[in-house]
């Protein structure tokens, strides 16, 4: 009776619950849960018995399984907005059933302390690291912009240096006959007046006629005046006879018999020249106020330094000094007729052994260089018996030709090959008696 009087005061205190839970009774430590099968149950008996048996019951003692979920299709007019909705596939919610909440969501005091706490951050440096770095990245890159903008746009360039023009060599002025003016001859020194010359008469005469008869001065005679010399002509030679018929024929004129005078010459003719390659006849002209005249093989060989035997040279009827162009290269040599082929044949033999010493003064733009063995090479070219020594640059030779009408003497190769074809257009000069 107690029992059932406690139950009716929880009953008393029991305040509305919400729909769909379970009733809360004043009393917290008993708890009565109804069903629907239970309330028939015990409506069907006796009110007395099934009281005494609910009171006995413990809550929570059974397995109360929860309703079984509407099927799929059926579709009630009014849902429950209280009531969970039921998902298919998901396992039934166990109503009324303790379960203990995820640790994740649940918080410690302390953290919860921790969550409302103001943070006020500490005040840093206005210069750390990074900050200087950045600032001496960007005054290089300042600093090299504007280095690059005053070298390209500021800075002036220096001034080309003026090119050198060489002057061109004025051409040698041809001389002018000038009559050379008399020496002014000295004056005649006073003659000293002659004694008066008294002639005396005969003897034949007497006395008185000889005192009668004066004297006779004779007065003296002046001297005839100096003649001045008459001035010597000096006439043009005349052009020597060409040995061959050959591209060009260059004039070297000079005063005087100098050597440095002569080659300086022969090198501001040579740039005059404009063929890529020729064959050249030279001739030095001596020409003063007292001769004229046009230098022979010899007198050159003797200014430039070269020398023929004059075993050779007495076999020529006429000789000349020759040279051939080859781009911006020069060699010279000489050529002659004659018509003694076997004497000049012999000589020039016989020559070989010393002609490249006393040839030594035809290279005059390129010295050769002495081979270790001097031995001369025979071939033959057209009609011509060539001997040849070769040096140890490819471009300078000595060789020497020879056939029935002249001899030649080349310092390279190209050069005796260009001056025998020039031989087959023309024909030999007249041979001196």
């Amino acid at each position: 009776m107690q029992d059932e009087k406690q139950g009716e005061a929880g009953a008393k205190n029991t305040g509305p619950g919400a729909p769909g839970e379970l009733p809360v009774t004043g009393d917290s430590r008993r708890f009565l849960t109804h069903t629907m099968e239970g309330d028939v149950a015990q409506a069907k008996t006796d009110p007395a018995t099934a009281a005494k048996e609910e009171a006995v019951k413990k809550p929570f003692a059974e397995y109360i399984p929860p309703p079984p979920a509407p099927p799929a299709t059926a579709k009630p007019n009014g849902s429950d907005v209280y009531r969970e909705p039921v998902v298919p596939g998901m396992p039934p919610l166990e109503r009324d059933q303790p379960f203990s909440f995820p640790k994740s969501d649940m918080k410690t005091p302390d953290e919860e302390k921790q969550q409302f706490q103001i943070y006020i951050p500490t005040k840093r440096k206005a210069f750390n690291t990074t900050t200087i770095t950045l600032l001496a990245i960007l005054l290089l890159l300042l600093a090299g912009g504007g280095f690059g903008y005053w070298w390209i746009f500021m800075k002036t360039p220096p001034p080309a240096p003026a090119a050198v023009i060489a002057p061109e060599p004025a051409p040698e002025p041809t001389p002018v006959m000038v009559k050379p003016t008399p020496e002014p001859q000295p004056a005649p020194e006073p003659q000293p007046e002659p004694t008066p010359v008294v002639t005396e008469p005969t003897s034949t005469s007497t006395p008185a006629e000889a005192t009668s008869t004066p004297a006779v001065v004779v007065p003296p005679q002046p001297a005839p005046e100096a003649q001045p010399e008459p001035t010597p002509v000096v006439t043009e030679p005349t052009i020597p006879q060409a040995v061959l018929s050959l591209d060009q024929t260059v004039t070297i004129e000079i005063a005087t018999m100098d050597k440095t005078t002569l080659l300086a010459k022969l090198q501001a003719e040579n740039t005059k020249i404009t063929a890529q390659k020729a064959t050249l006849r030279y001739l030095v002209r001596i020409s003063s106020a007292t001769e004229k005249k046009y230098l022979s093989l010899s007198e050159i060989g003797q200014l430039i330094g070269f020398t023929v035997p004059q075993s050779l040279a007495q076999s020529f009827s006429q000789s000349e000094f020759i040279g051939y162009k080859n781009g911006s290269a020069f060699r010279y040599g000489l050529a002659a007729a004659t018509s003694h082929k076997d004497e000049v044949k012999t000589a020039a033999l016989a020559w070989e052994a010393s002609a490249l010493d006393d040839l030594a003064g035809l290279y005059i733009q390129k010295a050769y260089v002495k081979p270790a063995t001097v031995a001369f090479s025979s071939n033959t070219y057209l009609d011509f018996t060539k001997r040849y020594l070769n040096m140890p640059q490819p471009d300078v030779s000595l060789d020497w030709a020879l056939s029935d009408k002249y001899f030649v003497v080349a310092t390279s190769k190209e050069m005796i090959f260009a001056i025998l074809d020039k031989t087959q257009s023309q024909t030999a000069p007249a041979v001196a008696k």
